[in-house]
């Protein structure tokens, strides 16, 4: 029953935080990069210019988010383990997904660029894990 309650709560958790993400990533879109700081890496390549931006402006911060809900979980859920971190994850990453399959021209531009975003959540995610093993162990 109490593994029941923990996943209810992720699940809950997870959703928060994936409807936080689109606050998030509204303020993200709205930073204002200066030209200057983008025209060496623009002569370079154009998409990893975008991609640079994506990752510091909204990557950083929804990593961010995902690690203070994560440990704030840890208050209320005493010993954490790998699927209730994977609860926690999980609609966040599907509402991202299903963004990216709804920009269906632009598809693989749009996948490229957001690809930061889901390595540094999973980075972030195999960090917590391995971290709740140490201490369950």
């Amino acid at each position: 029953m109490d593994q029941l309650k923990n996943r209810v709560i992720a699940v809950i958790l997870g959703v928060a935080l994936a409807y936080a993400s689109i606050a998030i990533i509204g303020i993200g879109a709205a930073v204002a990069i200066p030209s200057e700081i983008l025209k060496p890496v623009a002569k370079v390549s154009g998409l990893l210019a975008f991609t640079l931006v994506d990752l510091f402006t909204i990557a950083v911060p929804l990593a961010a988010a995902f690690l203070v809900v994560a440990f704030a979980s840890k208050v209320v859920i005493r010993k954490p383990d790998l699927t209730f971190y994977a609860l926690l994850l999980a609609p966040l990453v599907l509402l991202q997904l299903y963004f990216v399959v709804q920009s269906q021209p632009q598809i693989l531009n749009n996948m490229v660029t957001t690809l930061p975003r889901y390595l540094l959540l999973a980075v972030c995610f195999y960090l917590l894990v391995r971290s709740s093993e140490r201490a369950n162990a």
